[in-house]
Parts: C-alpha cells; sequence; structure tokens
C-alpha cells in the first residue's frame, strides 16, 4: 500500500511539473474562423500539444478577434498576443523590408519556384533576421497560392491594364500595377463587392481563386487573371522570449509542425482553387486569362523597377531585394 501511494504521488509530481513547464501560445491568424488556414492551424495546434506531451498549448484566434491584421506586431511586443499567422505585407507601411518580404509581385512563376529562395537562397536567414528586430521569431513560411484578378473586362496582357479602375490593398502590388496604368482605388473587401457591382470598378486586386469566389467577386466579374502581379509571403512567428524559453527539442517539433502545415495546405488550398475555379466556369461563365511569358517578362522587369525604389527605404529593404535578385539570376530568371 505504501508503494501505491509513493508511485501515484510520484506520478502526481510528474503531471504537475510538466504543467509548470508547459507554454500556451495565444496566437492570431489573419483569416477567419471558417478559413481553410485557420481550420489547418486548429489541427497542427492540437496534433503539435500531443507530440510534445502537451509542452506547446496553442490558442488559435480567428483574424482580427484582438487586434487588426496591422497591429499583430504591437499585440505581440505588448502582450495581448504571443504570436501570429499572417503575411508581412500587413506591415509593409511600418517598415519598407517587411513590404518587399511579404510580396514578391511577379519575379517568380509561381509560389512554390519563389518559396525555394526561402530554402536555397538564404531568404529564411534573412527573414528571421528582420522578425529579430521586432523581438520576434519567424518559425517558417506557409505556402500560399498565387494571387487573381477578378475582373469585369477582359484583360490579356500588361497593356490591358492602362485606365482600369482596380481596388487595390496598397504597398508593392498596389506600386507595380500603379506603373501599369491602373486606376488604384483603396477600399474594403465588402465595398470593392459593391463598386464591382455598380460599377465603381472594373477588376480588384484581392486573393486566390476560391476566396475571389467565396467573397462573391465573380457575381459581377466574368474574368479571373493570372497577371502574377501579387505573390504573397505568409508565415508564422511568435514572441522571441516565448520561443527562447521552449527547449531545442520542443522548438524542432513546433518548426516541423510549421513545415508540414505549409504541406498540407498547398495540398488543400491548390484542390480549393482547382475546385472553384471549374464551379466559376461551369455555373458563373467566368473566362480564365493568364499571361503569356512576354507580358510576365515585362512584369518581372517592372518588378525589379519596384525593387529598387523600395530597397532603397532602408538597409534591409535592399538586403532582400539584392537576395532574391541572386537567386533569379542563379536560375535564370533575372539577368
Amino acid at each position: 500500500m505504501k508503494l501505491t501511494k509513493f508511485f501515484a504521488g510520484a506520478a502526481a509530481l510528474a503531471l504537475m511539473g510538466g504543467a509548470a513547464s508547459a507554454e500556451t501560445f495565444k496566437m492570431q491568424t489573419f483569416l477567419g474562423t471558417n478559413a481553410s488556414t485557420t481550420k489547418a492551424f486548429e489541427e497542427m495546434a492540437a496534433q503539435l500539444a500531443e507530440d510534445t506531451g502537451g509542452a506547446i498549448q496553442i490558442e488559435v484566434l480567428p483574424g482580427r478577434a484582438v487586434v487588426g491584421a496591422a497591429e499583430t506586431i504591437e499585440a505581440i511586443q505588448n502582450g495581448l498576443l504571443d504570436g501570429q499567422y499572417t503575411a508581412p505585407s500587413y506591415f509593409a507601411g511600418k517598415d519598407p523590408a517587411m513590404g518587399v518580404l511579404g510580396d514578391t509581385l511577379a519575379a517568380y512563376p509561381d509560389s512554390a519556384t519563389r518559396d525555394r529562395w526561402f530554402t536555397e537562397g538564404g531568404g529564411l536567414e534573412l527573414a528571421r533576421a528582420l522578425y529579430s528586430t521586432y523581438d520576434l521569431h519567424l518559425i517558417c513560411p506557409i505556402y500560399w497560392p498565387s494571387e487573381q484578378i477578378p475582373s469585369k473586362v477582359e484583360i490579356n496582357g500588361v497593356a490591358d491594364l492602362e485606365g482600369l479602375k482596380m481596388r487595390a490593398p496598397g504597398g508593392l502590388a498596389s506600386d507595380l500595377l500603379s506603373r501599369a496604368g491602373a486606376s488604384l482605388v483603396t477600399m474594403g473587401v465588402g465595398e470593392s463587392v459593391t463598386a464591382m457591382e455598380t460599377g465603381v470598378l472594373d477588376a480588384t486586386d484581392l486573393a486566390n481563386v476560391a476566396l475571389n469566389v467565396a467573397l462573391g467577386m465573380h457575381n459581377q466579374a466574368k474574368y479571373s487573371v493570372l497577371a502574377r502581379h501579387s505573390m504573397a509571403v505568409t508565415e508564422m512567428s511568435v514572441s522571441k522570449a516565448k520561443w527562447d524559453s521552449l527547449s531545442a527539442e520542443n522548438q524542432a517539433k513546433f518548426e516541423a509542425a510549421c513545415t508540414a502545415l505549409s504541406k498540407g495546405l498547398k495540398t488543400t488550398l491548390s484542390a480549393e482553387d482547382a475546385a472553384a475555379e471549374a464551379t466559376a466556369k461551369s455555373e458563373m461563365g467566368v473566362t480564365f486569362v493568364a499571361f503569356g511569358e512576354e507580358d510576365a517578362a515585362t512584369f518581372r522587369a517592372m518588378t525589379a523597377e519596384v525593387w529598387a525604389d523600395w530597397g532603397a527605404k532602408s538597409g534591409d529593404a535592399q538586403a532582400i531585394v539584392d537576395s532574391h535578385k541572386a537567386f533569379l539570376s542563379s536560375i535564370g530568371l533575372m539577368n
């Protein structure tokens, strides 16, 4: 009986010790509760808790649950949040380097090629160095598909953007579209749906096909244009102090979980885009257009011009620009 009590007491102490060493991360995403990205993050959080024996607990919060998308860094610094699953481009207004990191525009043919910059071109090291200046640790970049332009008028190339009335969110993508001659208006997503319906807008710079369809962008817009005008980066990052409090083993498990999330979302989001495209074609009469190689090269050259201006804004921004250009050169996409 005494031995039984001893082992029971030891087990209780072990559980208490495990609970004492547990770290809870309150993390806000950039999309809503029902978004595939948010659901995948919730699944990752549950699996990571299991894999670490409860040492890492993540409270997943949908976009705007605590603060707006552009305010999450301050919220982490002030202790309101411990981390984020977001896009660096939300912070372009406060740091040009975040803008350059957050959207590679038309530099790359697709997201998969661009993401090789992180793994092969030194991008991850540069991104982590930038985030460390905000007392953040960037765990990993996360796959995000190429974005398309819902349009009420046919757009077959860069020249067709001249004079087009478009909604744009600001930042580098807006800079690129302005150079192509588009007439840009900044407005929210809901407003832009109405503006498309009333004729205030011809087109909008928003997101990937599945989100564009879900948000009602193709109620009026009968074209979807793959211009490769915007190729957003999304990432997961946490307070550096919280990260440093984890054991090396649990840091590795967190990184592995983040990488697995990215890989899974590549499959999920690609399937959703394919299904949405099929629905848009068959049920909504949407025509899908992709810029050819000549226009892709034109946009890539214009991207270099945007980079030149944004790189000049700070040393960190220039370092990211130079790194991208070197990698693009190494894979034969830029002289």
